[in-house]
């Protein structure tokens, strides 16, 4: 299996080259490159979130309580003084620091349902409905954070998947077939647990409509250019020269 260092460096920069894509496609502002980034960040760490003691789950389950209680304080209206804000921060960041990780440590078992395809699906409707629902973002921001949190959580899949692959010997080795999953037998519970989960969040999913007519629309992408036809960076050093003849 790959470790920490190789899929947080995959995972950044998979989520970079798709948030660019579509912050040249016009389809993103710069704020919401930020927020698609951070997200497929955290999907690339999530399938390790149910080891106990790993680097992984301590660095991520601190992350996410620092982030979602950021995002709590800011619904708070704004004459709530610093104290009172920070109250509220501090309140959620130990909630979810301490109480929603112990019982998820005690409920997962490492390299079990969470390290699957299915749990994947779960994790990026997780992410788009409470965008939606307690964060009040859009519906076409959420299905597409829901989006990156999915993909990431596919690339760490795929990675463990590739490193269980002895390429000099042409061997597979015991870990091969056991990170990109569609359940398990050996967690047969958990595996149907999971897929009843999944049909439950589809219902509870904001609406599809909008997102699917951009992102599977061509015209969304007709002026998408990957390299320059002429000089490369000559808008910017037409910005450069303007400003120079304005001084």
């Amino acid at each position: 299996m790959a470790d920490f260092k190789t899929h947080l460096t995959v995972a950044s920069i998979g989520s970079s080259i798709a948030a660019t894509m579509l912050f040249a496609a016009a389809v993103a502002s710069p704020q919401e490159v930020l927020l698609y980034f951070t997200l497929g960040v955290v999907g690339g760490l999530l399938p390790d979130i149910d080891s106990d003691s790993s680097l992984t789950v301590r660095l991520l389950f601190t992350f996410i309580a620092t982030l979602i209680s950021f995002l709590v304080m800011f619904k708070q209206r704004a004459d709530n003084t610093v104290m009172e804000l920070f109250i509220i921060w501090a309140a959620s960041f130990i909630f979810i620091k301490i109480f929603i990780f112990s019982l998820f440590t005690k409920l997962t078992v490492h390299r079990g349902i969470i390290h699957s395809i299915p749990a994947a699906v779960a994790f990026g409707c997780i992410a788009a409905i409470g965008l939606n629902r307690v964060f009040h973002f859009n519906d076409f921001v959420s299905w597409m954070a829901g989006g990156f949190v999915f993909g990431g959580s596919i690339l760490h899949l795929l990675l463990d998947e590739l490193c269980g692959l002895n390429f000099l010997s042409l061997k597979t080795k015991k870990s091969s077939g056991t990170a990109f999953k569609f359940g398990s037998l050996k967690y047969i519970k958990e595996t149907i647990a999971i897929y009843m989960l999944i049909a439950v969040l589809f219902v509870a999913m904001p609406s599809h409509t909008y997102f699917f007519s951009v992102i599977f629309t061509p015209q969304t992408y007709e002026h998408l250019e990957f390299f320059p036809n002429g000089k490369w960076f000559s808008r910017l050093y037409a910005e450069i020269e303007k400003t120079d003849i304005i001084k």
